[in-house]
Protein backbone atom coordinates (compact mmCIF):
# COMPACT_ATOMS: atom_id res chain seq x y z
CA UNK A 1 0.00 0.00 0.00
CA UNK A 2 2.91 2.35 0.73
CA UNK A 3 4.16 1.95 -2.82
CA UNK A 4 0.69 2.61 -4.19
CA UNK A 5 0.37 5.83 -2.18
CA UNK A 6 3.75 7.01 -3.46
CA UNK A 7 2.65 6.20 -6.99
CA UNK A 8 -0.55 8.25 -6.57
CA UNK A 9 1.52 11.21 -5.42
CA UNK A 10 3.78 10.71 -8.43
CA UNK A 11 0.81 10.77 -10.82
CA UNK A 12 -0.49 14.02 -9.36
CA UNK A 13 2.93 15.64 -9.58
CA UNK A 14 3.47 14.91 -13.26
CA UNK A 15 2.56 17.58 -15.83
CA UNK A 16 0.99 16.44 -19.17
CA UNK A 17 3.47 18.17 -21.46
CA UNK A 18 4.37 15.06 -23.42
CA UNK A 19 3.63 11.39 -23.91
CA UNK A 20 6.64 9.20 -23.21
CA UNK A 21 5.20 5.75 -22.67
CA UNK A 22 7.26 2.65 -23.33
CA UNK A 23 5.93 -0.32 -25.26
CA UNK A 24 5.64 -3.49 -23.25
CA UNK A 25 7.13 -6.86 -24.11
CA UNK A 26 5.37 -8.48 -21.14
CA UNK A 27 2.35 -10.80 -21.35
CA UNK A 28 -0.87 -8.84 -21.93
CA UNK A 29 -4.31 -9.22 -20.45
CA UNK A 30 -5.78 -7.49 -23.52
CA UNK A 31 -4.56 -5.83 -26.69
CA UNK A 32 -4.85 -2.45 -24.92
CA UNK A 33 -2.20 -3.44 -22.37
CA UNK A 34 0.65 -2.02 -24.42
CA UNK A 35 2.13 0.62 -22.14
CA UNK A 36 3.78 0.52 -18.73
CA UNK A 37 4.36 2.79 -15.78
CA UNK A 38 6.38 2.15 -12.65
CA UNK A 39 6.11 3.55 -9.12
CA UNK A 40 9.06 4.75 -7.04
CA UNK A 41 9.02 1.42 -5.19
CA UNK A 42 9.35 -0.50 -8.44
CA UNK A 43 5.75 -1.69 -8.74
CA UNK A 44 4.73 -2.10 -12.36
CA UNK A 45 1.49 -0.82 -13.90
CA UNK A 46 -0.22 -1.28 -17.25
CA UNK A 47 -1.94 1.76 -18.76
CA UNK A 48 -4.80 1.01 -21.14
CA UNK A 49 -5.06 3.18 -24.25
CA UNK A 50 -8.70 4.05 -23.50
CA UNK A 51 -8.82 4.39 -19.75
CA UNK A 52 -7.49 5.98 -16.61
CA UNK A 53 -7.37 2.59 -14.92
CA UNK A 54 -3.92 1.44 -13.87
CA UNK A 55 -3.51 -2.23 -12.92
CA UNK A 56 -0.76 -3.22 -10.50
CA UNK A 57 1.18 -6.19 -11.83
CA UNK A 58 2.72 -8.66 -9.37
CA UNK A 59 4.28 -12.11 -9.96
CA UNK A 60 0.91 -13.66 -9.13
CA UNK A 61 -0.91 -11.46 -11.62
CA UNK A 62 -3.16 -8.41 -11.21
CA UNK A 63 -3.35 -7.67 -7.48
CA UNK A 64 -4.91 -4.23 -7.29
CA UNK A 65 -6.19 -1.29 -9.29
CA UNK A 66 -7.12 2.34 -9.06
CA UNK A 67 -8.56 4.92 -11.40
CA UNK A 68 -8.89 8.66 -11.82
CA UNK A 69 -12.13 10.48 -11.15
CA UNK A 70 -12.11 14.22 -11.84
CA UNK A 71 -8.31 14.10 -11.98
CA UNK A 72 -8.06 12.54 -8.50
CA UNK A 73 -6.86 8.93 -8.07
CA UNK A 74 -9.34 6.67 -6.26
CA UNK A 75 -8.80 3.12 -5.02
CA UNK A 76 -10.78 0.42 -6.78
CA UNK A 77 -9.83 -2.44 -4.51
CA UNK A 78 -13.02 -4.35 -5.26
CA UNK A 79 -11.68 -5.02 -8.74
CA UNK A 80 -8.60 -6.81 -7.44
CA UNK A 81 -7.70 -9.79 -9.65
CA UNK A 82 -10.37 -8.90 -12.23
CA UNK A 83 -9.70 -5.28 -13.22
CA UNK A 84 -10.11 -4.34 -16.87
CA UNK A 85 -7.63 -2.26 -18.78
CA UNK A 86 -10.49 -0.47 -20.50
CA UNK A 87 -12.62 0.18 -17.46
CA UNK A 88 -12.66 3.30 -15.30
CA UNK A 89 -15.38 2.58 -12.75
CA UNK A 90 -18.85 1.21 -12.32
CA UNK A 91 -20.53 4.50 -11.54
CA UNK A 92 -23.31 3.68 -9.12
CA UNK A 93 -21.37 1.06 -7.17
CA UNK A 94 -18.32 3.22 -6.45
CA UNK A 95 -19.18 6.90 -6.57
CA UNK A 96 -21.66 6.82 -3.68
CA UNK A 97 -19.07 5.21 -1.42
CA UNK A 98 -18.45 1.77 0.06
CA UNK A 99 -21.82 1.49 1.81
CA UNK A 100 -24.51 -0.89 0.58
CA UNK A 101 -26.85 0.85 -1.86
CA UNK A 102 -30.42 1.43 -0.73
CA UNK A 103 -32.99 -0.48 -2.82
CA UNK A 104 -34.24 2.72 -4.47
CA UNK A 105 -30.69 3.59 -5.57
CA UNK A 106 -30.06 0.33 -7.41
CA UNK A 107 -30.43 0.07 -11.16
CA UNK A 108 -32.87 -2.22 -12.92
CA UNK A 109 -32.43 -2.05 -16.69
CA UNK A 110 -31.05 1.51 -17.12
CA UNK A 111 -31.96 2.90 -20.52
CA UNK A 112 -30.85 6.57 -20.79
CA UNK A 113 -28.21 8.82 -19.19
CA UNK A 114 -27.52 12.55 -18.95
CA UNK A 115 -25.36 14.76 -16.72
CA UNK A 116 -25.31 18.41 -15.73
CA UNK A 117 -22.75 21.08 -14.82
CA UNK A 118 -22.99 20.21 -11.10
CA UNK A 119 -21.79 16.67 -11.70
CA UNK A 120 -25.20 15.07 -11.23
CA UNK A 121 -25.88 11.93 -13.27
CA UNK A 122 -29.47 11.32 -14.36
CA UNK A 123 -30.47 7.77 -15.27
CA UNK A 124 -33.81 6.67 -16.74
CA UNK A 125 -34.46 3.26 -15.24
CA UNK A 126 -37.25 0.74 -14.88
CA UNK A 127 -39.87 2.62 -12.83
CA UNK A 128 -37.89 5.73 -11.98
CA UNK A 129 -35.45 8.41 -13.12
CA UNK A 130 -32.50 8.48 -10.74
CA UNK A 131 -30.57 11.65 -9.91
CA UNK A 132 -27.18 10.71 -8.45
CA UNK A 133 -25.40 13.71 -6.91
CA UNK A 134 -21.97 12.20 -6.43
CA UNK A 135 -20.27 15.38 -5.17
CA UNK A 136 -22.76 15.73 -2.30
CA UNK A 137 -23.35 11.97 -1.96
CA UNK A 138 -27.08 12.43 -2.41
CA UNK A 139 -29.71 10.52 -4.32
CA UNK A 140 -33.20 11.54 -5.41
CA UNK A 141 -35.59 10.25 -8.02
CA UNK A 142 -38.55 11.07 -10.25
CA UNK A 143 -41.23 8.35 -10.03
CA UNK A 144 -42.47 6.73 -13.23
CA UNK A 145 -45.61 4.75 -14.03
CA UNK A 146 -49.37 4.55 -13.40
CA UNK A 147 -50.62 7.41 -11.27
CA UNK A 148 -47.44 9.43 -11.79
CA UNK A 149 -46.86 12.49 -13.97
CA UNK A 150 -44.09 10.73 -15.94
CA UNK A 151 -45.15 7.54 -17.73
CA UNK A 152 -42.48 6.25 -20.12
CA UNK A 153 -39.13 8.12 -20.25
CA UNK A 154 -37.46 7.66 -23.63
CA UNK A 155 -34.78 10.35 -23.74
CA UNK A 156 -32.92 12.71 -21.39
CA UNK A 157 -31.21 16.05 -22.00
CA UNK A 158 -29.98 19.00 -19.92
CA UNK A 159 -29.94 22.69 -20.90
CA UNK A 160 -27.54 25.48 -19.97
CA UNK A 161 -29.45 26.08 -16.71
CA UNK A 162 -29.29 22.40 -15.72
CA UNK A 163 -33.00 21.89 -16.35
CA UNK A 164 -33.72 18.26 -17.15
CA UNK A 165 -35.80 17.46 -20.26
CA UNK A 166 -37.46 14.03 -20.47
CA UNK A 167 -39.31 12.75 -23.53
CA UNK A 168 -42.30 10.60 -22.61
CA UNK A 169 -43.03 8.06 -25.33
CA UNK A 170 -46.47 7.19 -23.95
CA UNK A 171 -47.69 10.77 -23.45
CA UNK A 172 -46.12 12.12 -26.64
CA UNK A 173 -44.73 15.09 -24.71
CA UNK A 174 -41.65 16.49 -22.97
CA UNK A 175 -41.51 17.02 -19.20
CA UNK A 176 -39.12 19.65 -17.84
CA UNK A 177 -37.70 19.56 -14.30
CA UNK A 178 -35.67 22.03 -12.25
CA UNK A 179 -32.63 20.47 -10.61
CA UNK A 180 -32.68 18.05 -9.17
CA UNK A 181 -36.26 16.71 -9.38
CA UNK A 182 -38.88 19.50 -9.25
CA UNK A 183 -41.41 19.43 -12.08
CA UNK A 184 -41.59 22.69 -14.02
CA UNK A 185 -43.74 22.28 -17.16
CA UNK A 186 -44.92 20.18 -20.08
CA UNK A 187 -43.92 20.79 -23.68
CA UNK A 188 -46.82 19.40 -25.68
CA UNK A 189 -50.28 18.48 -24.47
CA UNK A 190 -50.19 15.15 -22.59
CA UNK A 191 -53.99 14.83 -22.57
CA UNK A 192 -54.89 16.31 -25.97
CA UNK A 193 -53.53 16.46 -29.50
CA UNK A 194 -50.03 15.01 -29.55
CA UNK A 195 -47.08 17.16 -30.56
CA UNK A 196 -45.08 13.95 -31.14
CA UNK A 197 -46.18 10.44 -32.07
CA UNK A 198 -43.65 8.62 -29.87
CA UNK A 199 -40.68 10.89 -29.00
CA UNK A 200 -37.34 9.24 -28.34
CA UNK A 201 -33.90 10.90 -28.25
CA UNK A 202 -33.63 14.56 -27.26
CA UNK A 203 -30.85 17.17 -27.24
CA UNK A 204 -30.71 20.83 -26.22
CA UNK A 205 -28.41 23.47 -27.71
CA UNK A 206 -27.00 25.31 -24.69
CA UNK A 207 -26.42 28.55 -26.63
CA UNK A 208 -29.87 29.06 -28.15
CA UNK A 209 -31.95 26.80 -25.93
CA UNK A 210 -33.36 25.11 -29.02
CA UNK A 211 -34.64 21.60 -28.46
CA UNK A 212 -34.22 18.71 -30.92
CA UNK A 213 -36.48 15.66 -30.60
CA UNK A 214 -36.38 12.46 -32.64
CA UNK A 215 -39.84 11.08 -33.45
CA UNK A 216 -39.19 7.65 -35.06
CA UNK A 217 -42.77 6.74 -36.14
CA UNK A 218 -43.04 10.01 -38.08
CA UNK A 219 -39.47 9.79 -39.44
CA UNK A 220 -38.74 13.38 -38.42
CA UNK A 221 -36.63 15.38 -36.00
CA UNK A 222 -38.67 18.22 -34.51
CA UNK A 223 -36.91 21.51 -33.69
CA UNK A 224 -38.43 23.70 -30.97
CA UNK A 225 -37.43 27.05 -29.51
CA UNK A 226 -36.68 27.48 -25.80
CA UNK A 227 -40.38 28.11 -25.08
CA UNK A 228 -41.41 24.86 -26.75
CA UNK A 229 -42.78 26.24 -30.00
CA UNK A 230 -42.11 24.18 -33.14
CA UNK A 231 -39.84 26.15 -35.48
CA UNK A 232 -38.79 23.43 -37.95
CA UNK A 233 -39.08 19.77 -38.85
CA UNK A 234 -36.22 17.80 -40.39
CA UNK A 235 -37.32 14.95 -42.63
CA UNK A 236 -40.15 14.35 -45.08
CA UNK A 237 -42.33 12.32 -42.75
CA UNK A 238 -41.98 9.25 -44.97
CA UNK A 239 -39.35 6.54 -44.66
CA UNK A 240 -36.49 7.08 -47.12
CA UNK A 241 -32.74 6.85 -47.64
CA UNK A 242 -32.00 10.13 -49.43
CA UNK A 243 -30.27 13.02 -47.60
CA UNK A 244 -32.53 14.46 -44.86
CA UNK A 245 -34.79 11.40 -45.03
CA UNK A 246 -34.96 8.88 -42.20
CA UNK A 247 -35.84 5.27 -41.60
CA UNK A 248 -36.05 5.27 -37.83
CA UNK A 249 -34.48 8.49 -36.49
CA UNK A 250 -34.09 7.31 -32.91
CA UNK A 251 -31.52 9.57 -31.24
CA UNK A 252 -29.91 13.01 -31.57
CA UNK A 253 -26.74 14.72 -30.33
CA UNK A 254 -25.82 18.42 -30.48
CA UNK A 255 -22.08 18.96 -30.62
CA UNK A 256 -20.21 22.11 -31.68
CA UNK A 257 -23.02 23.77 -33.66
CA UNK A 258 -23.96 20.56 -35.44
CA UNK A 259 -26.83 18.15 -35.04
CA UNK A 260 -26.06 14.42 -35.37
CA UNK A 261 -29.01 12.06 -35.97
CA UNK A 262 -28.89 8.29 -35.62
CA UNK A 263 -30.72 7.06 -38.73
CA UNK A 264 -30.92 3.52 -37.44
CA UNK A 265 -32.48 1.49 -40.23
CA UNK A 266 -30.37 3.26 -42.86
CA UNK A 267 -27.25 2.24 -40.87
CA UNK A 268 -25.91 5.77 -40.90
CA UNK A 269 -25.59 9.02 -38.99
CA UNK A 270 -26.78 12.21 -40.66
CA UNK A 271 -25.28 15.60 -39.82
CA UNK A 272 -27.15 18.94 -40.02
CA UNK A 273 -26.46 22.49 -38.97
CA UNK A 274 -28.54 23.70 -36.04
CA UNK A 275 -31.10 25.27 -38.39
CA UNK A 276 -31.77 21.81 -39.86
CA UNK A 277 -29.86 22.09 -43.15
CA UNK A 278 -28.29 18.83 -44.31
CA UNK A 279 -24.49 18.62 -44.31
CA UNK A 280 -23.44 15.00 -44.75
CA UNK A 281 -24.15 11.34 -44.09
CA UNK A 282 -21.64 9.21 -42.18
CA UNK A 283 -21.58 5.44 -42.72
CA UNK A 284 -19.50 3.87 -39.93
CA UNK A 285 -17.69 0.75 -41.12
CA UNK A 286 -19.75 -2.44 -40.62
CA UNK A 287 -22.36 -0.56 -38.62
CA UNK A 288 -25.26 -2.76 -37.61
CA UNK A 289 -28.71 -1.79 -36.37
CA UNK A 290 -27.52 0.53 -33.60
CA UNK A 291 -29.61 1.58 -30.61
CA UNK A 292 -27.04 3.82 -28.88
CA UNK A 293 -24.62 6.43 -30.16
CA UNK A 294 -22.87 9.63 -29.16
CA UNK A 295 -20.25 12.12 -30.37
CA UNK A 296 -17.38 13.63 -28.38
CA UNK A 297 -15.73 17.05 -28.60
CA UNK A 298 -13.21 15.78 -31.17
CA UNK A 299 -15.95 14.58 -33.52
CA UNK A 300 -15.31 10.90 -32.79
CA UNK A 301 -18.44 8.76 -33.05
CA UNK A 302 -19.39 6.05 -30.55
CA UNK A 303 -21.87 3.31 -31.51
CA UNK A 304 -22.97 0.19 -29.65
CA UNK A 305 -21.40 -2.97 -31.02
CA UNK A 306 -21.57 -6.74 -30.52
CA UNK A 307 -22.07 -8.00 -26.96
CA UNK A 308 -20.93 -5.45 -24.41
CA UNK A 309 -18.68 -3.34 -26.61
CA UNK A 310 -18.77 0.23 -27.83
CA UNK A 311 -17.24 0.83 -31.25
CA UNK A 312 -15.34 4.05 -31.91
CA UNK A 313 -15.13 5.74 -35.34
CA UNK A 314 -13.51 8.77 -36.89
CA UNK A 315 -15.71 11.51 -38.33
CA UNK A 316 -15.40 9.96 -41.80
CA UNK A 317 -16.69 6.61 -40.53
CA UNK A 318 -13.36 4.79 -40.32
CA UNK A 319 -13.08 2.34 -37.42
CA UNK A 320 -10.69 3.31 -34.61
CA UNK A 321 -11.18 0.86 -31.76
CA UNK A 322 -13.66 -0.86 -29.46
CA UNK A 323 -13.89 -1.02 -25.69
CA UNK A 324 -16.09 -2.42 -22.94
CA UNK A 325 -16.11 -4.67 -19.92
CA UNK A 326 -18.95 -6.29 -17.96
CA UNK A 327 -17.05 -6.93 -14.71
CA UNK A 328 -18.89 -9.48 -12.62
CA UNK A 329 -21.83 -9.38 -15.03
CA UNK A 330 -22.56 -11.82 -17.80
CA UNK A 331 -21.60 -11.17 -21.41
CA UNK A 332 -24.63 -13.20 -22.46
CA UNK A 333 -26.90 -10.74 -20.64
CA UNK A 334 -25.07 -7.59 -21.68
CA UNK A 335 -27.13 -5.04 -23.62
CA UNK A 336 -25.84 -1.53 -24.29
CA UNK A 337 -28.83 0.81 -24.22
CA UNK A 338 -27.26 4.28 -24.07
CA UNK A 339 -23.96 6.08 -24.58
CA UNK A 340 -23.61 9.52 -22.98
CA UNK A 341 -20.54 11.78 -23.25
CA UNK A 342 -20.19 14.73 -20.89
CA UNK A 343 -18.44 18.06 -21.47
CA UNK A 344 -15.05 16.63 -20.47
CA UNK A 345 -15.40 13.66 -22.87
CA UNK A 346 -16.03 11.18 -20.10
CA UNK A 347 -18.05 8.31 -21.61
CA UNK A 348 -20.96 6.71 -19.74
CA UNK A 349 -22.40 3.44 -21.01
CA UNK A 350 -25.69 1.96 -19.77
CA UNK A 351 -25.83 -1.85 -19.76
CA UNK A 352 -29.46 -2.72 -19.10
CA UNK A 353 -28.79 -6.44 -19.30
CA UNK A 354 -26.43 -6.34 -16.32
CA UNK A 355 -28.20 -3.46 -14.50
CA UNK A 356 -25.17 -1.19 -14.45
CA UNK A 357 -23.58 1.94 -15.85
CA UNK A 358 -19.86 2.12 -16.52
CA UNK A 359 -17.72 5.15 -17.26
CA UNK A 360 -14.58 5.40 -19.37
CA UNK A 361 -11.98 8.08 -19.94
CA UNK A 362 -9.24 8.66 -22.45
CA UNK A 363 -5.85 7.61 -21.00
CA UNK A 364 -3.79 10.04 -18.98
CA UNK A 365 -0.41 11.28 -20.16
CA UNK A 366 2.79 10.87 -18.16
CA UNK A 367 6.36 12.08 -18.52
CA UNK A 368 8.26 9.08 -17.25
CA UNK A 369 9.69 6.74 -19.88
CA UNK A 370 10.23 3.18 -18.73
CA UNK A 371 13.05 0.77 -19.35
CA UNK A 372 11.19 -2.39 -20.31
CA UNK A 373 12.80 -5.76 -19.51
CA UNK A 374 14.12 -7.38 -22.68
CA UNK A 375 14.25 -4.06 -24.56
CA UNK A 376 17.47 -2.66 -23.01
Amino acid sequence: MTGLVRFIVLVLALQPTGTLLAQSGSPRRSRDASRLLVSESGDLYYLGSFSSVLDLVAPSGICGAFGLRGGTPILLSEYAAKASLSRCEKVVDTALGRRELDPEEKLFQPSKIASDSEGRIMVADNGTVHIFDFLRRRHSHIPVGPGERLQSPAGLAVDAHDHLYITDAQLGAILVYRPPDKFRRYIGNPSGERMFERPAGIAVDSASGHIYVADPPRNVVVVLDAKGNIIAKIGTGASGSSPAEFAGATDVVVRKEELFVLDARNFRIQVFDLAGHFRESIFPESMGLAVAFSVDSQGRIYVDGPLDTVRLFQRDGRFIDRFGYTGAGSRARSQVSCIWIDSSDRVFVADRGNNQIQSFEWGTRHLRKLLVPGNH
